[in-house]
């Protein structure tokens, strides 16, 4: 069979022969696309079972499906395959909702269409973990409303979704943690808008961006945030962390990982403390830096295109930053750097195939090593802005690098003028202020690093 790196104009050349054929994906193991005698291409996954036996699994037709879809499909399949699930029968049971019949869904069922179609683009729905092939969404989800995942969706009343938010309990509490209602709270979150993709209503109401069949299933608009009276994550967080603080952590912060606490990870294959030190010098979000892939990074302009950012007004939009010469100098540093494979993940987990996880653990061992507590990780994107406003880089800057709110409309600029002008780089002899910014924060760590600014 023919191997080869595959790329779109590639596959569009491709014409049919009198016998259908598969060419092989170099970039990605196991991706193959396969042409028939009447000129149909689509994507295939081909690959082992755990116990050794060869399994395919059909991804999409192209155009339909693109290359970069197809590579993450792929990825999806092969973890999926190794955690033992059979994608087919999976499949299988997904064509059967489709038709419309309530009583082949379930919860569950539901959730896996959700994530396949509308949540396939979002962060919080992508694998987390090569073994189980499970996202964050899911887990949470899966955790909190155990005992309704197996009911037809239709069935369940927005009371009893309530009841199972508010009893929620957690088999093993999180450390530190004396309630359980912020990951009960998530669940809610991340639950919502699957029901609403499933009834077509809200985001989801203009035809065409709901599920395909309708169904009569709970609001849960109409369901408590659990967390909106619970006194311990009440309010805004204010957490950064102190000088001292840094200059114990920074250090850890490098690549190949050090020996922190009892992690036992291969300091060849853990981006975990680099990852820190990179949200530090980018103020950026631990979901932006998880999911950033090489193809993200416009080398030629120094700036890092995010494709989709929260955004406190406005819903999710994209994002390019200018980053500064000591964040570029981190991803120089990275394994991946020399490589440049478009559709591998920036800082990649254990596996190489899935971004980032398992920070708690990384966590409570870093405050053993470091002698800190009571930090997370969003804090360091708190610390970053509360430094680079130290040291007196204008808050209309800041605000643009944390990407809170389109900068045009906090000018009291029309929404229009965005299509026109984009806050990135062009030219590259001008400097762009966000870089600047950037630049300082880099600078001003570094001298915390070296013991060089004194403590209050």
């Amino acid at each position: 069979m023919a191997k080869e790196k595959l790329t779109d104009a590639r596959i569009q050349k491709l014409r049919p022969e009198e016998k259908a054929r598969e060419i092989s994906d170099e970039t990605c193991s196991g991706l193959r696309i396969r042409i028939t005698p009447a000129g149909t291409k689509s994507f295939l996954w081909v690959g082992r079972t755990p116990t050794n036996k060869v399994k395919s699994v059909a991804l999409g037709r192209y155009p339909e499906m693109t290359l970069r879809q197809a590579r993450d499909a792929a990825n999806e399949a092969r973890s999926a395959i190794r955690a033992g699930r059979d994608l087919v029968a999976e499949k299988r049971a997904l064509r059967q909702p489709m038709a419309g019949y309530a009583s082949d869904v379930t919860l569950r069922s539901l959730m896996m269409e959700y994530a396949r179609s509308a949540g396939a683009t979002k962060g919080i729905w992508q694998p987390r973990s090569k073994s189980t092939g499970r996202s964050t969404a899911q887990n949470v989800i899966e955790n909190v409303y155990a005992d309704l995942l197996d009911r037809e969706p239709t069935s369940i009343t927005v009371d009893e979704f309530a009841l199972a938010t508010n009893s929620y309990v957690p088999k093993k509490p999180l450390n530190g943690k004396t309630t359980a209602n912020g990951q009960a709270s998530k669940a809610r979150l991340y639950l919502k808008p699957v029901l609403d993709w499933a009834a077509g209503r809200g985001s989801f109401a203009k035809v065409g961006a709901s599920r395909r069949s309708h169904l009569d299933v709970a609001d849960l608009a109409a369901l408590h945030d659990p967390a909106a009276s619970d006194d311990s994550i009440r309010g805004k967080r204010e957490r950064i962390l102190s000088m001292d603080e840094l200059e114990a952590i920074l250090p850890l912060l490098t690549y190949p990982s050090p020996q922190i606490g009892r992690l036992k990870a291969d300091p060849a294959t853990d981006f975990r403390p680099i990852a820190c030190r990179f949200l530090l010098y980018t103020a950026a979000r631990l979901e932006e830096m998880a999911t950033m892939k090489w193809r993200d990074f416009d080398r030629r302009n120094g700036v890092w295109r995010k494709p989709s950012i929260k955004s406190t007004k406005g819903g999710p939009r994209s994002q390019d930053l200018p980053l500064s010469d000591a964040a570029i100098a981190i991803l120089r540093s990275l394994p991946g750097w020399e490589a440049n494979e478009p559709d591998r993940y920036v800082f990649p987990n254990s596996t190489g195939n899935g971004p980032l996880g398992n920070w708690t653990r990384f966590q409570i061992n870093l405050y053993e090593a470091t002698g800190t507590s009571g930090w997370h990780r969003h804090d360091l994107r708190r610390t970053a802005s509360t430094l680079m406003y130290e040291f007196e880089v204008p808050p209309s800057t800041v605000e643009q690098i944390l990407g809170h709110k389109d900068p045009f409309r906090s000018q009291n600029l029309g929404g229009s003028v965005s299509h026109y002008i984009q806050l990135t780089k062009i030219m590259r002899d001008q400097r762009n202020p966000q870089a600047e910014a950037l630049d300082t924060l880099a600078a001003a760590l570094q001298l915390i690093e070296n013991g060089q600014i004194a403590a209050e």
